[in-house]
């Protein structure tokens, strides 16, 4: 008798703890009200989740929600929920409702309800948000609905789909979705790093692209007679590959080459889009002893040639001074290609003008950094509440006015020693933070901007299109226009016409007497080094 009671209460105990072994994930999802009705609760249901919605959400307030599957059974289970807004005082009925379902992997969804429309979204869309465990995801709604609203899931072509609200707006003015370390969305050749402390994107750039981002962090590397981005550190910040004697660890990603044809395939079928490419951290040839960590003029000739592929670098005879000071309309007007800048260090040597009988670069499209300046640093922290301090605080020193110097917010997780050995963990990788990074950048950045203060670049790891939403949104509501600036602009546009203002052609630099460029042997790449127990390193 006392061995069966025993077992009932075995079995009573088993029992009890079930739900807790098969406890599901949970995760954040950001709502931003930017328009100007009040979002009201009138319906909110749960089946075996967590799951307590704001009863109202204020216009031009956010507010985060915390939710979670009580059980994990794959990608299939019961566990459901919903929440259904109406946007209050709009005039027509207008409303949505936010879901969380089980069907086919957790996922949140926006489905749109009543008469509500957002651009490259028709009234009764269904918008699919993701799920991050312990991450966030977002939904923004800006505008008043007498012209059509911006909202997550926006088109690939946004810049044109908004050039009446961005196209008298200076790059000062906008805010623009930023990829980081952009070409390392695979790894091609390992130098001691590996995917999980090296890989930056999840999308190659014609992925990142259509997702709506269009200031790229590309850090080309000379490699094999051409030239692939990657992402390297000296080697001070790495005992092991000190011990050995290397100077330099990370990985080669994509080609540049690539990275040129994804650029085409996007413009050929997007017009009117602005697109920079940041050129920085360049290296010569790798070695691990004595790498080149500077491109040599000739180098630097090389890469242009290579980038003077792209079909729509931006040509005009007489270029500003301050590419941040004239409106998009300058580069970009409805119906117009594409116009590509690529930005270079002030130490690179500008490109010659004609690099072969048939080639010519437009010179206008490629401007050393003193003229398309930006300030913002990251936050070198795998804190993420130390992330979003540091990043809000950077903002309201540096953009005070919203003419102040274009800023750059950069929401980045610098992962750690311990995350970085944790390779079997896909979620302390680069990528797997960037989901913590990116619940606070929807969650922490709207209640901090205004009128005055917001970025013109938002850069993320792991780069999608809620962030273009976001930066849409910002644009929308905190993007102003100023009539006193307007016209200094229009008076640098006339004094540009008649010299006053010397254009990027008639510039002396160091490429306009180089002499014949020899020809470059291609450097034998050494074998990977495979190294048991792989050596890491902090790489930004």
């Amino acid at each position: 008798m006392h061995f069966r009671n025993e077992v009932v209460f075995l079995l009573l105990g088993v029992s009890t703890l079930l739900p807790l072994v098969a406890a599901g994930p949970g995760g954040y999802v950001t709502l931003i009200n930017a328009s100007p009705y009040d979002w009201k609760l009138t319906y909110s249901h749960s089946y075996q989740m967590d799951w307590q919605p704001a009863a109202l959400i204020p216009a031009g307030e956010s507010h985060e929600q915390y939710l979670e599957w009580w059980y994990h059974r794959g990608d299939i289970g019961d566990c459901a929920a919903e929440a259904t807004y109406e946007l209050v005082g709009s005039p027509r009925k207008e409303a949505f409702q936010l879901k969380a379902t089980q069907s086919a992997g957790k996922d949140l969804q926006i489905q749109y309800l009543d008469n509500l429309s957002s651009l490259n979204n028709p009234e009764n869309s269904l918008i699919p948000l993701g799920f991050e465990h312990d991450g966030g995801v977002s939904f923004i709604l800006s505008g008043d609905g007498t012209k059509p609203y911006v909202s997550s899931n926006p088109p690939p072509g946004w810049m044109q789909a908004t050039l009446s609200t961005i196209g008298p707006k200076t790059l000062r003015e906008i805010s623009l979705p930023a990829s980081h370390d952009a070409g390392m969305s695979e790894i091609t050749q390992e130098w001691g790093g590996i995917k999980h402390n090296t890989q930056t994107q999840s999308k190659p750039i014609g992925g990142q692209l259509i997702d709506g981002a269009r200031w790229f962090d590309i850090r080309p590397v000379h490699s094999d007679g051409g030239f692939h981005t990657g992402h390297f550190s000296e080697t001070w910040s790495n005992w092991f590959m000190k011990l050995i004697g290397a100077d330099v660890v990370g990985a080669k990603g994509r080609k540049i080459a690539d990275i040129v044809a994804d650029i085409n395939s996007f413009t050929s079928k997007h017009e009117g889009e602005l697109i920079i490419l940041d050129l920085s951290h360049e290296m010569g040839d790798i070695k691990y002893w004595g790498t080149e960590w500077k491109l040599s003029i000739e180098k630097w000739e090389y890469l242009y040639e290579a980038l003077a592929e792209i079909n729509d670098l931006w040509t005009v005879g007489n270029p500003p001074q301050d590419y941040t000071s004239v409106p998009l309309s300058t580069f970009i007007q409805p119906g117009s290609k594409s116009a590509v800048l690529v930005r270079i260090p002030g130490h690179a040597p500008l490109p010659r003008q004609t690099i072969s009988e048939y080639k010519v670069i437009p010179l206008s499209a490629f401007i050393q950094d003193s003229r398309l300046p930006f300030e913002g640093t990251y936050s070198d922290t795998d804190n993420p509440d130390h992330l979003a301090t540091d990043q809000v605080s950077k903002l309201h020193s540096m953009r005070v006015a919203s003419q102040s110097m274009m800023q750059r917010s950069t929401w980045t997780i610098t992962v750690g020693l311990a995350k970085n050995l944790d390779i079997a963990n896909k979620g302390n990788s680069i990528i797997g933070q960037a989901v913590r990074a990116h619940r606070k950048l929807f969650s922490t950045l709207w209640p901090a901007m205004s009128k005055t203060s917001y970025p013109n670049l938002i850069e993320v790891d792991d780069i999608n299109s809620q962030v273009t939403a976001l930066c849409m949104g910002i644009n929308d509501r905190f993007a102003s226009s100023n009539p006193k600036v307007k016209a200094r602009q229009l008076q640098e546009r006339k004094l540009s016409s008649t010299g006053t203002i010397e254009p990027i052609a008639n510039l002396t630099t160091a490429s306009s007497t180089l002499p014949p460029r020899p020809t470059l042997t291609p450097t034998p790449s050494p074998s990977i080094v495979r190294i048991k127990g792989r050596p890491f390193v902090m790489l930004m």
